[in-house]
């Protein structure tokens, strides 16, 4: 049995050095070697990552000081999303990143639809400790003996993020060059080898596809084509441009539903990343640009770029000597920060699922049913979004409201409108209190609660309620402001450029 001693990844911007940078970092000490085979970027200057909290856990299984990412890449700890005009007149809501509490006996979305019953007012936002930070502007950071918990995500500038890293991973001993690919060479169901500008032959054990949603090299083997989420999410354009940094620097990303799409505002220290995600067929691009600094509520920059969108994921990810991660698998809109996760969940899946034969690939096969679960799964929290839109009488909205979506949402949303329960599946990425933040957020309301609630006094029900709000009021004081917490990073170059307010969010 021959080991895997060789693996090339090809690729560019941030997934490809998080893909490269792993690999060494879990599997270099058993003598892997790697190579990555960088691809011209497609970053623009307006570029912004959103990122969930989890991507603080891929920094230190590969060594990143954290710092690093708020001194070099202008980055702003972000709590939540807040959502803004996706229920039509409707009151914004925030999705905020609670943590789970292990131990709870029940999900408190119990306790709040029964106190709702009986006359609660407060918002079920109120209880959530991520939402609360959010609004106040603070940063949920770790605190000893707190009864609830919640963290925070990253607002990155894209393109100095993938330099960091690209300067990370070199400095790993891992050899890289900077390319474009002449030709693909495939022998079957393998790649043989890639064929570079200059003429070089890479032969490899192993090919990791991080090319995006070109897959210039998944998309070369059988059986890869594309399989279109479009019913569900039917934006076809990305526009990104930037504004002026906000003051005071709000810790959350607002995200603003318009006749034809949505409209995300992306705080960072020296800028804010305005990105809109539409339907072509409803608005052009031309249009698109016009209507955009109206939509931010801001004068944006003359920069402006605009991209294709077309969601979907490919019908095997691993093929033969060659996987896929990242929009080179699957593809989604850039919002939920879901962006940097596609890449790392699918990074980590390929470190639990390393071959261990070059000439085998029995792995293969678990890994594109755990990416299509994981794919699925955030495909069917994007969609829960257009799904429960109240944005009455406007064709594009209409039509997502009445559209069908997959079964696996709808037993969700069929099971939380009875009884406040979220069926969960394997490999979700959004637990228990996000899924149900979004789906209260968006007024689906539980008609009913566990049954089991029934069996508490209901003394102790309404202290738990008041317990709960209590705990949130006295963490959330207790946190960091936005700036309190980059202070450290900001001792020089501050952003010049005259700041919005943060009410224009």
């Amino acid at each position: 049995m021959r080991p895997v001693n060789d693996v090339v990844v090809i690729g560019r911007d941030a997934p490809v050095w998080m893909a490269a940078a792993a690999i060494v970092r879990s599997l270099g000490a058993a003598g892997v070697k790697v190579r990555v085979i960088e691809l011209p970027s497609l970053l623009k200057a307006t570029d912004c990552y959103s990122a969930l909290p989890a991507l603080d856990g891929y920094h230190l299984r590969v060594g990143l000081n954290d710092r690093l990412v708020w001194t070099t890449c202008k980055a702003v700890p972000v709590a939540g999303q807040r959502f803004n005009g996706w229920g039509g007149a409707g009151a914004p809501f925030l999705h905020g990143y609670d943590r789970e509490i292990a131990d709870a006996p029940l999900e408190f979305t119990h306790f709040w639809t029964k106190a709702r019953q009986d006359g609660l007012r407060s918002e079920f936002e109120a209880f959530s400790l991520a939402a609360m930070a959010a609004r106040a502007g603070r940063v949920p950071v770790p605190q000893d003996g707190a009864s609830l918990r919640a963290t925070f995500g990253y607002n990155i500038d894209a393109r100095s993020y993938a330099v960091l890293l690209r300067h990370c991973t070199l400095g790993l001993g891992i050899g890289a060059k900077e390319a474009t690919l002449a030709d693909v060479e495939v022998d079957g169901d393998r790649i043989a080898a890639v064929v570079l500008d200059d003429g070089e032959r890479v032969e490899a054990d192993l090919f990791v596809d991080a090319s995006g949603p070109e897959g210039r090299l998944i998309g070369r083997l059988p059986g890869t084509e594309l399989e279109s989420w479009r019913e569900w999410l039917p934006c076809d354009r990305v526009m990104v441009a930037s504004a002026r940094a906000l003051q005071p620097l709000p810790s959350f990303s607002q995200i603003s539903a318009f006749a034809q799409g949505w409209i995300g505002l992306f705080p960072m220290q020296n800028r804010t990343s305005v990105v809109a995600v539409y339907d072509s067929r409803q608005i052009s691009d031309q249009e698109m640009a016009q209507s955009l600094p109206s939509l931010a509520r801001a004068p944006v920059n003359s920069e402006v770029a605009v991209s294709p969108l077309n969601q979907g994921i490919r019908r095997r990810c691993w093929v033969g000597n060659c996987v896929a991660i990242g929009e080179a698998a699957f593809s989604l809109e850039p919002l939920d920060a879901v962006q940097l996760h596609m890449a790392h969940n699918c990074i980590s899946q390929l470190m639990a699922l390393f071959p261990v034969e070059a000439g085998q690939f029995p792995e293969a096969q678990t890994y594109d049913d755990i990416i299509r679960c994981v794919a699925s799964n955030l495909r069917d929290f994007q969609i829960l979004h257009y799904k429960l839109n109240h944005r009455i009488g406007e064709l594009f909205w209409d039509r997502c409201r009445e559209t069908a979506v997959p079964e696996t949402l709808q037993r969700k949303l069929d099971i939380f409108a009875a009884r406040g329960h979220v069926p969960l599946n394997d490999f979700e990425t959004f637990q228990t209190s996000s899924w149900a933040s979004s789906f209260i957020g968006h007024g689906l309301m539980p008609q009913s609660f566990d049954p089991r609630l029934d069996a508490i006094e209901e003394r102790e029900q309404i202290a738990e309620v008041h317990l709960r709000m209590k705990a949130v009021i006295s963490q959330v004081e207790a946190f960091p402001s936005v700036e309190d917490f980059i202070a450290p990073t900001q001792q020089q170059g501050q952003a010049r450029a005259a700041p919005l307010r943060q009410e224009q969010l």
